[in-house]
């Protein structure tokens, strides 16, 4: 949840706000950006960091499942560098970019490791390796750069008894099968419009879980028929099966979409209950 989108319901975006707000909307989780790194901030879309210690106060409060969320190398390396410029190292001076990523590798297992000293019960890996028409890089680029630090962040997470989910925007599919390798236990705000979260549950197998079902267009006013029916297809398809968490694909950052979750979530409860829309 955004600044903008607390401020809708002028409230200040702090964490006891955070939870208060999810009160107001019914959520039964709260996922919380964290880092290392005192003053960072995610200007882009207007999200703000916490603190590792929140993670421990949130915990305290045992009103609702709170996840860690924590950038992966790559997203960090991004949100340094710049996109183009991340890219353009790849190409150019691919030896210099890795051994930059794998300083940031063990900075962010320190992170994470931190944070499951908090008592979290899930982390969320922040890695945004795709765009709508695949991946940024090869996938085999992405095996050789990313696999090693996927790999041990969840050892580390299972060891923990906790649970790692992946969050990636774009579309993944062609990522699935290194995806499943580094063993996450699920997809976290990943879009559907783009990869089809039936195939993504298909490919992720039994026990698997998915965040999502909620795309930026359903979160904008007047969406389109098609937006609608594909946001009942998800709830239809996979809800029964259980395994799905419905949560938007985008994060709440825009104060416009208060009205519409509440809206939303009005939908999914009367389709919950044999009422069309």
């Amino acid at each position: 949840m955004g600044t903008a989108f607390l401020a809708a319901a002028e409230l200040d975006d702090t964490l006891d706000n955070h939870f208060r707000m999810a009160g107001i909307l019914g959520l039964d989780m709260i996922c919380l950006p964290v880092t290392d790194r005192l003053g960072a901030t995610l200007s882009g879309l207007g999200y703000r960091y916490f603190e590792i210690s929140h993670l421990k106060t949130a915990q305290a409060k045992k009103s609702l499942f709170v996840a860690a969320v924590v950038d992966g190398p790559f997203q960090s390396l991004v949100n340094g560098m710049g996109l183009m410029e991340m890219i353009k190292g790849w190409v150019k001076n691919k030896n210099d970019l890795v051994r930059v990523y794998d300083r940031e590798k063990q900075r962010v297992l320190k992170l994470i490791s931190q944070c499951l000293e908090e008592g979290i019960p899930a982390v969320v890996i922040a890695d945004d390796l795709a765009v709508d028409q695949g991946p940024l890089i090869s996938p085999a680029d992405i095996d050789g750069l990313c696999s090693s630090f996927y790999k041990d962040a969840a050892d580390r997470i299972h060891k923990a008894n906790a649970s790692v989910l992946l969050h990636s925007c774009g579309n993944i599919t062609r990522l699935m099968p290194l995806i499943i390798s580094w063993r996450m236990d699920g997809l976290a705000a990943v879009q559907h419009g783009v990869n089809d979260l039936f195939k993504l549950k298909k490919h992720m197998g039994p026990g698997s879980v998915i965040l999502g079902g909620i795309d930026a267009e359903l979160l904008e006013p007047n969406p389109s028929d098609e937006v609608l029916s594909g946001f009942k297809r998800v709830l239809t398809r996979l809800v029964p099966g259980g395994g799905i968490i419905l949560g938007s694909s985008s994060g709440l950052y825009d104060g416009r979409f208060l009205s519409r979750i509440k809206e939303i979530h009005a939908m999914a409860q009367a389709l919950s209950e044999g009422i069309p829309f």
